[in-house]
């Protein structure tokens, strides 16, 4: 039934009918069982995960794909609109809305729904959720396929439960003082000079002024190419955001296509927000698989390039060194407690669909450096994050080492990426409003 008017039909119709204008748009907001009998009715069936993936091969196309696909968190767009156009010539298998298969997992009566929908992060095109097969979110929309010929009963393996393995948030456990002492000297680097470069500045946009500078590395002779967007309705000092990526960024090929709309608001609120090319990230990333041992270097590189990020944020006489703070989303929420941890002059934190890991060396295993972040935290977290096992946001929040009053856990409707923006902003922009104080 409708959800507006309760008429028969999908939750995002009214009376019956989708909305006007949305004749060529994807049939949203319908259950799996929806999708399942409309299938049945037609002579076809739903995907299994196996022909889902076999079908968008996003390991191939993956970057070319997601720009042109529709992630735009605006909402659903007419079929083919944005021309992302898979390898067998499907059309929007990523973005737009996600769709049902017919696998479910072992975790429940859950079933897989692939793709990611217009309100998530690209990356999402490339990993597994699972959600409830009565849910009808306005992101929840079908493809069917027509099978070459059907399997004798009972042998279709295709359709079998996928197991889904958790870790045990109980489980990870920090490690004493005295090693942490050890760990985070990995971390330590020369105070070298910066040497500072403004590369270009771009003025189009009515809310901000863009710089693109680079500044020299930690390590090696490398430079960290870094984005600095300064607020037009906003007076300096500013209030600075040191922004970590998603994994969007360890698949785009390049800075100049940001993906803005997962931190825009933020600009938008008066405050400046600088978002370095990490190591291993953009046009800085590595197209071969990397060793256990060589993601640690990575990571420990991403680290100082953060530091020496803030570091040349505090030579700014436009920026507050004093009103600085974290933000990041998924990827940069699981290693926030890393370099908010280690960097002092970082005095708030945002961790967005972030939680826990459960293995990698000690040196870069988050958990044992949350105990010794001091500074206000927030965590903001979908309620069904099929990446998450329950209870892991809660565990995360009880080993930060902020005070009790001054850290918060709050789930959101939604899986990996809560489906409210609008709350999640509301609540990201209140936090740094109390921590760091209104802007001007």
């Amino acid at each position: 039934m409708e959800i507006c008017t309760g008429r028969p039909g999908p939750a995002t119709w009214q009376l019956g009918s989708f909305p006007d204008g949305q004749a060529e748009f994807p049939v949203a907001g319908i259950s799996w069982f929806e999708a399942a009998a409309y299938a049945n009715f037609v002579g076809k069936r739903l995907p299994t995960i196996y022909h889902w993936f076999r079908a968008s091969n996003p390991d191939e196309l993956f970057a070319d794909i997601l720009r042109r696909s529709n992630f735009d968190g605006k909402g659903p767009v007419r079929v083919g609109e944005r021309e992302g156009l898979g390898p067998w010539g499907t059309l929007d298998m990523a973005g737009n809305v996600k769709e049902w298969c017919e696998n479910a997992t072992d975790k429940g009566d859950v079933r897989y729904i692939l793709g990611g929908g217009w309100n998530e992060p690209s990356y999402r095109y490339s990993e597994a959720d699972a959600r409830s097969p009565w849910e009808r979110a306005s992101t929840f929309g079908v493809r069917l396929i027509q099978p070459m010929a059907a399997p004798p009963p009972g042998e279709d393996a295709a359709t079998a439960l996928i197991p889904h393995v958790y870790g045990d948030p109980k489980n990870v456990v920090p490690v004493s003082d005295e090693l942490f002492a050890v760990y985070r000297n990995f971390y330590s680097y020369d105070r070298t000079p910066l040497e500072p470069k403004v590369d270009g500045v771009d003025d189009g946009s009515p809310y901000w002024r863009e710089e693109s500078i680079s500044i020299a590395a930690a390590y090696g002779q490398e430079r960290v190419p870094a984005r600095l967007f300064l607020p037009k309705n906003a007076t300096p000092p500013y209030q600075t955001i040191v922004l970590f990526p998603s994994a969007y960024s360890l698949s785009a090929g390049s800075s100049n296509k940001l993906d803005l709309a997962n931190f825009d608001f933020i600009i938008r609120s008066g405050r400046a927000l600088v978002y370095p090319v990490y190591q291993g990230t953009f046009e800085r990333r590595f197209t071969t698989p990397q060793s256990p041992m060589a993601r640690r270097d990575i990571q420990v590189q991403q680290a100082k390039d953060l530091f020496r990020t803030v570091d040349y944020l505090v030579t700014r006489p436009d920026i507050d060194k004093d009103r600085i703070g974290y933000y990041s989303l998924s990827m940069g929420a699981y290693f926030g407690p890393i370099p908010v941890s280690l960097e002092p002059r970082i005095k708030v934190a945002v961790f967005a669909s972030g939680g826990l890991r459960y293995s990698g060396p000690a040196e870069i295993q988050p958990a044992n450096f949350a105990p010794h972040v001091k500074v206000p935290v927030l965590l903001v977290n979908g309620k069904n994050d099929f990446q998450n096992p329950p209870g892991a946001p809660e565990r995360m929040l009880e080993l930060l080492g902020t005070p009790q009053e001054h850290k918060k856990l709050v789930k959101l409707e939604g899986g990996h990426v809560p489906n409210d923006r609008l709350t999640v902003i509301r609540l990201v922009l209140d936090w740094y409003d109390k921590y760091l104080g209104a802007t001007k």
